[in-house]
């Protein structure tokens, strides 16, 4: 499983890179298409839970709870977006 990002919805608060245990995420550098710096996930392969397949075994997710525009999902490796 991979975390994605979602810009349409991430105000660049930046409350995942401060949260998350594993350092997956960076504060980002480009702006969005709604005038938004939102971070960016620099290192995926830290996330504990990039070898599970399914989310039902999920380990942290804190990034996902923690995220107050629910900017951020699972999805499979190989899924779409």
């Amino acid at each position: 499983m991979q975390v994605r990002a979602n810009h349409r919805y991430c105000k660049g608060c930046n409350l995942c890179v401060a949260v998350c245990p594993s350092r997956v995420f960076e504060e980002g550098k480009d702006i969005s298409d709604r005038g938004y710096v939102p971070p960016r996930i620099a290192h995926p392969e830290r996330c504990p839970n990039f070898k599970r397949r399914t989310r039902k075994n999920a380990v942290c997710e804190m990034c996902i709870l923690t995220c107050p525009d629910q900017a951020l999902t699972w999805n499979e490796e190989g899924g779409s977006e």
